[in-house]
């Protein structure tokens, strides 16, 4: 199924609507979409927001309904949520229940940010290859991803024709793993906020942050950005950086065990060329300053990094999944990769050969990304409300 028409929608019709998320911010990922969706909706209709926390949005038109918060890591506390979630609901109050994937039990709605499965495939097999954690705690994630992938598969099973997922590969997953019908599963994708990431920022930030990082224009520069390093293919990166045939430059943005990957790094003969930072405020300019953004996760469910990496001119190596689909060209607005060294070393040196590759590639992809809004989602998500509520054109079907 195609990304819904939004020239559908019908404003006249005000529904009340709950939705379910354990933070809003506009940090990033499911955090970020709900923090640019509510405020969206509560235009035109009533709006609850479930959750434990929110901050930096406009809560005008809003209700927010603060469950309590268990101080514990962050699969306990999930779990935890979809119960207290569960109890605080009263479905019949409202014409949506909108969970995110299954956090909560009473929904009618899902937006699937997430591909449960898939993810524990990827990190027992991280597992395998650098033996992560001990056993008790590889114990204890089998149970933890097994009770997610249940709550997952509940979710979208009970709400088949009104699953919203961010992206055709997490459409696919659904397909794939539970037998949903393509059209049973719509498409939303997630948008970014255009004046900020944006290729304005190159001019002033370039130059800057690389002289902060001991970096020259000259020089060849890829990006990584984003935390789970292991399971989001660090190693295959730094790996590939000590097979390519052009002297390529890594830095990498974000929260993980720096000591662990410095000594990969040297290990490649490689760690002269990779320079790690924490996370930091103004993503943008880190996204300004490098060459491309490399992201050879091959389940990213959406990727909003890949998104404003692409929004600020920045050309992508990225997996075949997520919003890269939409946004690569192969060879016109980045390349795709395998998630093996070889592979990500092969694009790594096309891009940094002689030539105009990289400006031209800059123009596309940032060309690409401007289909991408956050008023085009919420637009989009609004029209499947509207048709599958209770009382919709299309709830019978749903």
């Amino acid at each position: 199924m195609t990304d819904t028409d939004s020239a559908t929608r019908s404003p006249t019709r005000r529904l009340r609507i709950a939705l379910v998320i354990e933070d809003v911010s506009l940090g990033g990922g499911q955090e970020r979409v709900l923090a640019e969706l509510a405020p969206r909706l509560a235009r035109r209709h009533e709006v609850h927001l479930f959750c434990h926390t929110v901050r930096d949005i406009d809560l005008r038109g809003i209700t927010v309904r603060r469950l309590r918060a268990l101080p514990a890591p962050q699969g306990p506390r999930a779990l935890w949520f979809t119960l207290l979630s569960s109890l605080a609901l009263r479905p019949r109050e409202f014409d949506v229940v909108l969970s995110q994937g299954g956090n909560t039990l009473v929904q009618n709605f899902v937006l699937a940010h997430t591909v449960h499965r898939d993810r524990r495939r990827v990190r027992v097999e991280a597992e395998r290859r650098y033996h992560l954690s001990p056993a008790w705690r590889r114990a204890w994630e089998r149970v933890r991803d097994a009770l997610f992938a249940a709550l997952e598969r509940r979710a979208v099973l009970r709400c088949r024709g009104r699953v919203i997922a961010v992206s055709r590969s997490v459409r696919e997953y659904f397909v794939r793993e539970y037998g949903l019908r393509p059209d049973e599963v719509h498409v939303a994708r997630s948008g970014v906020d255009h004046e900020v990431f944006s290729p304005d920022t190159r001019a002033e930030a370039r130059p800057r942050i690389r002289r902060e990082l001991g970096l020259s224009d000259a020089q060849f520069v890829a990006l990584f950005m984003g935390g789970l390093w292991f399971e989001k293919g660090l190693p295959d990166v730094i790996a590939a950086l000590g097979l390519t045939a052009e002297p390529a430059h890594l830095v990498v943005v974000g929260r993980g065990d720096r000591d662990v990957f410095a000594r990969m790094a040297a290990e490649h003969g490689v760690i002269e060329r990779v320079r790690f930072v924490p996370h930091v405020n103004r993503p943008q300019d880190y996204f300004a300053m490098a060459d491309c953004l490399v992201h050879p996760y091959p389940i990213e469910p959406f990727g909003l990094v890949v998104l404003e990496a692409a929004a600020c001119g920045l050309p992508l190596l990225a997996a075949r999944t997520g919003a890269a689909l939409d946004l690569i060209e192969d060879g016109v607005s980045g390349m795709f990769v395998e998630p093996t060294p070889s592979d990500i070393a092969a694009g790594l040196d096309r891009l940094a050969g002689p030539g105009d590759a990289l400006e031209e590639m800059r123009r596309a992809v940032h060309a690409r990304s401007l289909d991408f809004t956050w008023e085009r989602q919420a637009e989009q998500i609004e029209d499947i409300f509207l048709r599958f509520a209770p009382g919709g054109e299309g709830a019978e079907a749903g």
